[in-house]
């Protein structure tokens, strides 16, 4: 016995006193009958949590927020030389809207780049990485994982390759990869 766990003695229970962890117990927040891993193709209807679509009023909140940042970094400049509260009021807000109307070119991050709690910047950038990726590796826009072992689908395709062929024979059709 250690730490109270486990028998004071194996004697005549036909073990060998060993105490070993139970691997069937189900963790917090699993499901019985639902597949183990998240990475898993085969998991059924879950999916990566990357794979989220990107909330792009978040993002644009976090635009407006980092505007409004810089707008009260020059107000407190202004105030610090000491210009009537008239005078800031009037550049802030011309500054705050040469900032809005170019706020998709501005780099408002500061130089720091998408750091971790920035779920929504991550996500963006990870879509556009991925579209990047497809692109280059000319993935079609209506691939569907596991299409290749679809016998049925595959013929389809087939014949359709077949029949503009046979309507256009002089154009070279370059099988993608």
């Amino acid at each position: 016995m250690y730490n109270g766990i486990g028998l004071t003695t194996p004697r005549g229970t036909g073990t060998s006193g060993h105490v070993v962890r139970n691997a069937s117990a189900l963790k917090s927040g699993q499901e019985r009958g639902v597949a183990q891993s998240r990475h898993s193709k085969y998991s059924g209807e879950r999916s990566h949590p990357r794979n989220k679509p990107v909330d792009k009023d978040i993002l644009e909140h976090e635009q407006k927020r980092q505007v409004e940042i810089k707008c009260l970094e020059l107000q407190d400049e202004l105030e610090e030389k000491g210009l009537n509260d008239g005078e800031i009021g009037e550049r802030v807000d011309q500054f705050r809207r040469q900032l809005l109307e170019n706020i998709n070119r501005l780099d408002l991050s500061g130089g720091r780049g998408i750091q971790a709690f920035e779920v929504q910047k991550l996500a963006a950038a990870k879509s556009k990485e991925n579209h990047r990726m497809a692109t280059a590796l000319h993935v079609e826009d209506d691939y569907v994982e596991g299409a290749a072992f679809d016998r049925e689908l595959q013929e389809l395709k087939r014949q359709k390759r077949l029949l503009a062929r046979e309507l256009d024979p002089a154009a070279t059709y370059v099988k993608k990869a």
